[in-house]
């Protein structure tokens, strides 16, 4: 984003001062020591303006503060301070009023806001306030052009209770406002946390990992397995995601009609998946016996079911979902042919899904939120317990939405009618750039003082969580972006690119970090993959460089 002009700023601030009541000398005095301020930073400005207000004009002051504390959520679930601006704006945009009709009602709704003396106010609100300014001036036209078509909060809650209601702006607002406590909805819309899957927060979960049902038939399990696909699009925010088909298609037959029934199921799931989401899903296929199926699993008719399955796969120009190998010892991926897929799941040390791109011991994920760590950091840097500190009221703040949401969800007859199980789902809190974000806290180049740091971050953090959340690196992109928004807003911090690449790799030299901490490293070559199983790195993404 273009800076502007010291000039403009400056301007900015004085009329600012003169609408707080202040006088002309007064503002004379702000503009000629904001003119010799090096900062361009209008957050700093007007922090330096109030300063020389409270000496100057102790009233004006009040009124100048009380101008700075008012924010806006919007409907991106952000929180930016007020302009008026922004209502002129969205007039002339959207309907056909004239300039200085705008600009009437703008200051006019902007001063009945001010009266109000509140903190923050929702954009939804100041567009009422607005279509009421539009009826008294008889704009009633103008009125129906600008309008929001919505729900009372009555009526979502209705919709909630009866199902999922897949009204993404309605029900995100909702949640805010009816379900989830103002203090940790500020941090979300403050991105200092993300709250995944907003909208469904009180009405679903966020992932499921099928597993196939016993059965002597392997094209009733598969069926099986894609009818709750189907269903789990319905009731799950992500994509459904698989374990261990292959097994269960070996489970008692032969070769032969273990190979049938994995083509079946890869040209079946095409039908079924069709409509793509952004979040993408995973088949997990596994080269050793699951526990859950028991004995009578054939060695050689599980490998060619997996076999098949990743040939059909990889001829096919678009795949409905991401093929990956679950691998109990390095030794078994001489067992595929040379389909090895992109993603392989360690199971070295215990039996793990892969849900959505996280590796955990669970059926699903009830609440995904995320950390903004980096914002953390920056706003801690070298001061180590205020980071703790801060890094543990979000946990807190995240434990206690993952209770809130459990509750809601219980409270749910569809959830139950569907045979949704709450209590078996864990939960996810993933943190955005780990090693970076600890060498900013810290103030470090070192990598070995970056990795010992995280690793107190990492054990700090889990003594907050409940058993059933695992701790993942953030990939979700509407949240990193969110989070990169803030820091540069924040604090001008950009992200450095060389170190998202390398990251994987520098936290491999710690096991404390490989325990505790669900993440991504890469593989270029067979060798590498070899040694990152045995490192236990729980997701290992393999593309093999030519040689």
């Amino acid at each position: 984003m273009e800076e502007k002009p010291i000039e403009a700023l400056i301007e900015k601030i004085a009329k600012e001062c003169e609408e707080a009541t202040a006088d002309k000398w007064t503002i004379t005095k702000i503009v000629k020591e904001l003119s010799a301020e090096d900062s361009k930073s209008i957050k700093v400005m007007r922090k330096k303006a109030l300063e020389i207000l409270q000496k100057l004009d102790p009233k004006a002051a009040a009124i100048y503060a009380s101008f700075q504390r008012m924010h806006v959520r919007t409907s991106s679930q952000l929180i930016e301070g007020f302009d008026r601006g922004n209502i002129i704006k969205s007039l002339l945009r959207e309907t056909n009023v004239p300039r200085g009709v705008a600009e009437k009602i703008g200051h006019e709704v902007e001063d009945k806001i001010k009266d109000l003396e509140i903190e923050s106010i929702s954009t939804s609100l100041i567009r009422e306030m607005v279509n009421v300014k539009l009826l008294e001036y008889g704009h009633e036209n103008i009125r129906n052009q600008y309008t929001r078509l919505g729900l009372p909060v009555f009526e979502a809650r209705k919709k909630a209770e009866e199902g999922p209601y897949n009204s993404t702006v309605i029900m995100s607002e909702y949640n805010l406002l009816r379900v989830i406590p103002q203090r940790i909805g500020r941090m979300h819309l403050s991105s200092e946390i993300f709250i995944g899957e907003l909208s469904d927060f009180s009405t679903r979960p966020v992932a499921i990992n099928i597993v196939p049902e016993a059965g002597e038939n392997p094209k009733d399990k598969i069926f099986n397995m894609l009818e709750k696909a189907n269903m789990a699009g319905r009731f799950y925010s992500w994509r459904p995601n698989f374990f261990g088909a292959n097994a269960a298609m070996a489970l008692n037959v032969g070769k032969k009609t273990a190979k049938d029934a994995a083509m079946l199921f890869a040209r079946a799931s095409k039908a079924i998946f069709l409509n793509k989401k952004a979040v993408p899903a995973f088949n997990t296929l596994t080269l050793f016996e699951p526990e859950s199926f028991g004995k009578g699993i054939e060695r050689e008719s599980m490998v060619a079911a997996a076999n098949t399955v990743l040939k059909l796969g990889s001829e096919d120009s678009e795949p409905v979902f991401e093929n990956a190998i679950a691998v109990d010892t390095k030794y078994k991926l001489k067992l595929l042919h040379k389909h090895t897929p992109k993603t392989v799941l360690n199971c070295r040390n215990a039996e793990l899904a892969l849900v959505n791109g996280i590796a955990f011991e669970g059926k699903g994920i009830c609440t995904f939120a995320a950390v903004n760590l980096t914002l953390i950091a920056l706003g801690c840097k070298g001061n180590e317990t205020a980071f703790f500190e801060e890094l543990g009221k979000k946990a807190k703040a995240v434990v206690e939405l993952d209770r809130i949401k459990r509750k809601e969800l219980l409270q749910k007859s569809y959830v139950k009618k569907q045979g949704i199980e709450i209590e078996e789902l864990s939960s996810a809190i993933a943190l955005d750039n780990l090693l970076e974000a600890c060498k900013i806290a810290i103030g470090t180049e070192k990598i070995s003082e970056a990795i010992s740091f995280a690793e107190k971050a990492l054990v700090e953090l889990k003594s907050h969580l409940p058993k059933h959340f695992v701790v993942t690196e953030l990939k979700n992109k509407q949240a990193k972006h969110r989070f990169e928004k803030k820091n540069t807003k924040a604090f001008r911090h950009s992200e450095k690119i060389s170190e998202k690449t390398v990251e994987g790799k520098r936290l491999l030299k710690s096991k404390t970090i490989c325990k505790n901490y669900s993440f991504t490293a890469k593989a270029e070559n067979r060798k590498e993959l070899n040694e990152l199983i045995d490192s236990n790195i729980r997701i290992i993404e393999f593309e093999e460089k030519d040689q």
